[in-house]
C-alpha cells in the first residue's frame, strides 16, 4: 500500500498527532509518493500490447528483451499502475545482460490500477491478470511469472487459488514487499472499528459497491473506497488479509499450500509500511517452512524500502530474482 499524490494536499484532520504517522511518511501533514522515491530519469521504449479483457482498453507494456520467449509479468500494489515502481526498469536491463533466460518485464492496467483500487478486489485483478496471460500465451510466451509488489503480492496468492478462479496457470511467482495493509493502517487509523462498523451495515444492505463516507476513511488512501474494499483491506479475516501477524496457522498454511510452481518472497528489511513489533525475517521463515515450492533464496532485501527505491538494493533486488529464474524456473520441467 503507497501513499496517492492529492491536490489539493491531503490533510489528515482525523489523527490527533503526528507521532501516530511513521516519519518516513510524514511531510508538512501531506503524504507525497514522488518524494519517497527516486524515479529513473528519461525515455524509455515499450512495446504496447493490446489485448482483451473486462479492463477497458486494456494494454501491457514489455520493456527489455522484446522478442524474449518467456514473460515476468509485475503487478503492483494500491494506487500503482504501469511504470510507476522504479525498479521495474532495472530489472529488465540486468535480463537483457542475461538473454539466456529469454526474459522481459511486462506491466499492464488492471481496474485496480491507479486510484481505481478502492471499488475494485482481488477477484478482478485475479481476471485481469489471467486475461494478460491467456494472450501472452497466445503469442507465444512458454514461462510466464507473476511478480506482485506490496499488494500484487496479495494477488498472488488469490491467483493461486485455481480451483476457485479457473483462471489460467503460470510458472513462478516472486513477492516482493508482502506487508499487511490491516497492520499499516494501524499506524495510520488508530480507531477503524467505526469504519468497520459502517461498511459492514452498508454491505449488510445491499450497498458494499458504494463508497464510504471520506471522513470514515483514512485521508492517506486518497481514493474514493467502497464499503466491501475497506472491510476487505481493513477487517481481520477480510479478502485482502493475507500477512498480518495474527493470522491463525491454519489459515496462514492453508493459503501457502496453494503454491505448486516456484515461489521467491522477498521482504524489504527497511519497510517503513510494517510496524516494528512485526518480525519479517520470522515470517520469511515461516513461509518456506510451509511450502518447498518457497525458495531458499526467499529473504530480506537489504537495506530496502517498501518500494526498493535505494539503487544497492534494487540492484540485489535484480540479481536474487535472476538467479532463482536460473536455478529454479527456467530448469523446472513443465
Amino acid at each position: 500500500m503507497r501513499p496517492l499524490i492529492s491536490d489539493p494536499p491531503v490533510k489528515l484532520p482525523s489523527l490527533s498527532s503526528e507521532g501516530q504517522i511513521p516519519r518516513h511518511l510524514l511531510s508538512s501533514q501531506q503524504f507525497s509518493a514522488s518524494a519517497a522515491k527516486m524515479s529513473p530519469s528519461g525515455p524509455f521504449q515499450v512495446t504496447v500490447h493490446p489485448f482483451e479483457s473486462k479492463c477497458r482498453s486494456s494494454a501491457a507494456y514489455e520493456i527489455g528483451l522484446t522478442s524474449a520467449p518467456n514473460a515476468i509479468v509485475f503487478i503492483g500494489g494500491l494506487t500503482d499502475g504501469p511504470h510507476t515502481i522504479p525498479y521495474t526498469r532495472l530489472l529488465a536491463q540486468r535480463l537483457e545482460e542475461v538473454k539466456e533466460l529469454g526474459f522481459s518485464v511486462i506491466e499492464f492496467r488492471m481496474r485496480s490500477s491507479f486510484s481505481g483500487f478502492g471499488t475494485s478486489s482481488l477477484s478482478n485483478d485475479v481476471e485481469d491478470i489471467s486475461a494478460l496471460v491467456k494472450y501472452l500465451r497466445g503469442i507465444g510466451k512458454e514461462k510466464i511469472v507473476l511478480f506482485g509488489s506490496s499488494t500484487g503480492c496479495q494477488d498472488c496468492i488469490e491467483y493461486a487459488n485455481y480451483a476457485k478462479h479457473n483462471n489460467e496457470p503460470v510458472d513462478g511467482f516472486v513477492m516482493q514487499g508482502p506487508v499487511s495493509d490491516r497492520e499499516t493502517l494501524d499506524l495510520i487509523f488508530p480507531d477503524p472499528q467505526p469504519s468497520l462498523d459502517l461498511a459492514a451495515k452498508m454491505i449488510s444492505e445491499g450497498k458494499g459497491g458504494d463508497c464510504m463516507p471520506f471522513d470514515m476513511i483514512p485521508a492517506v488512501l486518497g481514493a474514493p473506497i467502497s464499503a466491501y474494499r475497506f472491510q476487505s483491506l481493513a477487517s481481520k479475516g477480510g479478502d485482502d488479509d493475507y500477512f498480518s501477524s495474527d493470522l491463525p496457522d491454519d489459515v496462514i498454511e492453508r493459503n501457502w499450500s496453494r503454491f505448486n510452481k516456484p515461489v521467491l518472497v522477498l521482504h524489504s528489511a527497511e519497510d517503513e509500511f510494517v510496524p516494528e513489533r512485526i518480525d519479517q525475517a520470522a515470517s520469511n521463515k515461516k513461509y518456506k517452512a510451509l511450502n518447498s515450492a518457497v525458495s531458499r533464496l526467499s529473504g530480506l532485501i537489504p537495506g530496502a524500502s517498501h518500494t526498493v527505491d535505494q539503487p544497492q538494493a534494487q540492484e540485489w533486488l535484480s540479481k536474487t530474482v535472476i538467479e532463482w529464474l536460473k536455478t529454479e524456473v527456467t530448469s523446472s520441467a513443465d
